[in-house]
């Protein structure tokens, strides 16, 4: 019965064994996953420490981002003032330099010519020490302060000179006296006038400008001055023959005692004045068409002058544009007006602007009108020009250039009028002048040379203006007019070329033997 009993029982373990195995497994499962789960939960927990330690960091990284974008903007800002003053610094450095340049020139040049300024009688004070302060700046070149400094010495030097001067320099020294000997004495310098006097008190006189080679200066002698001069200088008292001119006058007076009546240039030219103050008033007249006619004939002829220069300036840059266009005329029959304009694309805008100023651009244009004009019928270009039609061009180019030579002699008449009518007017005034001074004279009854002539020069001065008038407007009327047929022959030889390019260009069945005749 037992035995039954346990064999059942161990029949129903081995029964119940793999319910207790799956058991088991569930729970190990179970197990496994609650573990895994409390794992997940724990690395959810780490994890998002993490994330919210990164977030920190990131955050703080972004605060440090722009704290440090600040930073770099101040620092370029920063950096724009150092380079503006840097700038600054520059721009005052180089102001600084041209002043110096400026200022070392100026002192320069004024060591050079307080040399010429000196008297001969000064050279022996102030010549040596001036030439070496000067040997020394400019060897100091390297030395910029120095340079200045020896160059403001010199000026220092010149200062005290003309202090001395201005209340009379008195010191002693030589002369070159009678012979060329040179002399012992004292020197008085007031201003321009140099005075000197012998240390015997028996040669004084007036020092010269000349230049004596010597280093002193030549003293012109003065007779009956009885000592003054030396009394003068020694006690800074009395009354001396001061002369401006440094001696020269003396000098002049010494070799010419009866003067000189013969008068200068200056003094005609006062004359002059003194002739208009007798002027009538119909030499007035006279002088006023005639002024009026010299301002008329000068602007015209600057203004033509001008307008020559201009265009000549345009016709050689036209010429050399139009030897690149001849070698292919047939670069402006396209009817392309650019291509035209341009000379078949050679000339750029600012070259064309300078060769629409030339009249052979316009000889040029009308040519490349009329072949463009003519060839329009002809779209294939088989036919090219007829003999008329190359006759009618050159036709139409000698009337272009008629016009041209109308507009390059414009205004010429205005010269021409000044040359013919200029002296007429001024004799009509001198002519009218001298009646009218007679007139008075025979009214008056008396002859006299001095009523006579103040008349008879006032009215010839009318004679004189229509002669300034004449003269000068002959001169420019040759010039002008020689410029012209210099330029016209230039457009009759631009034609007689055209011609000749066009007819080998645009060659047609009957215009072979025409070339020729026609460019005769």
């Amino acid at each position: 019965m037992i035995h039954r009993f346990v064999t059942a029982a161990l029949a129903g373990l081995a029964l119940l064994q793999p319910a207790l195995a799956a058991d088991n497994a569930i729970a190990t499962a179970r197990d496994s996953i609650k573990k895994a789960g409390t794992e997940l939960l724990s690395t959810q927990k780490e994890y998002a420490d993490l994330r919210l330690a990164l977030y920190r960091e990131v955050n703080k990284l972004d605060d440090q981002v722009i704290t440090l974008s600040k930073e770099l903007r101040t620092l370029e800002r920063d950096e724009e003032l150092r380079t503006s003053k840097v700038r600054s610094l520059e721009r005052e450095v180089e102001t600084r330099k041209a002043d110096f340049t400026y200022a070392s020139g100026v002192l320069n040049q004024y060591a050079k010519a307080i040399i010429s300024r000196l008297h001969p009688a000064e050279s022996q004070l102030y010549k040596t020490e001036i030439e070496t302060l000067d040997q020394k700046a400019t060897a100091a070149t390297g030395d910029p302060v120095a340079e200045v400094v020896d160059r403001c010495k010199i000026l220092e030097t010149g200062i005290k000179r003309l202090s001395a001067i201005a209340g009379g320099h008195r010191f002693d020294g030589k002369a070159l006296g009678r012979g060329g000997q040179a002399v012992e004495g004292t020197h008085f310098i007031a201003g321009p006038a140099v005075l000197f006097a012998s240390a015997d008190k028996l040669f004084e006189g007036v020092a010269s400008t000349a230049d004596t080679g010597a280093g002193l200066a030549a003293i012109v002698p003065l007779a009956e001055t009885n000592g003054t001069i030396a009394k003068a200088i020694e006690s800074g008292e009395g009354t001396v023959p001061l002369d401006a001119t440094g001696g020269r006058a003396i000098e002049a007076a010494l070799k010419n005692p009866g003067g000189d009546h013969g008068g200068g240039a200056m003094e005609h030219l006062a004359l002059f004045g003194d002739i208009a103050k007798n002027m009538m008033f119909d030499g007035w007249i006279a002088i006023a068409v005639c002024v009026l006619m010299i301002a008329i004939g000068w602007t015209i002829a600057a203004r033509k002058i001008l307008y020559l220069n201009s265009i000549e300036k345009g016709t050689k840059e036209f010429i050399r544009q139009w030897s690149l266009l001849s070698s292919d005329l047939t670069a402006i029959d396209h009817g392309d007006k650019r291509s035209v304009d341009s000379l078949g694309g050679n000339a750029d805008p600012a070259t064309q602007k300078l060769i629409e100023k030339s009249p052979l651009y316009e000889i040029y244009h009308i040519g490349s009108d009329e072949i463009r004009h003519r060839l329009e019928n002809d779209r294939t270009h088989k036919k090219g020009l007829t003999g008329r039609s190359i006759q009618a061009i050159r036709a139409a180019l000698d009337a272009g250039m008629v016009r041209c030579q109308h507009k390059l002699t414009d205004g010429l008449v205005y010269l021409t009028i000044s040359i013919a009518g200029g002296p007429y007017v001024g004799l009509l005034g001198t002519v009218v002048g001298v009646m009218i001074t007679f007139a008075l004279i025979a009214k008056s009854g008396e002859v006299d040379v001095n009523a006579i002539a103040p008349g008879i020069a006032s009215a010839l001065l009318a004679t004189v203006a229509g002669l300034v008038v004449a003269i000068p407007a002959l001169f420019v009327y040759s010039y002008l007019n020689n410029r012209i047929k210099s330029m016209v022959g230039e457009i009759q030889v631009f034609i007689d070329e055209f011609v000749a390019k066009m007819a080998e260009f645009y060659q047609g069945s009957d215009n072979q033997g025409t070339v020729s005749k026609v460019i005769e």
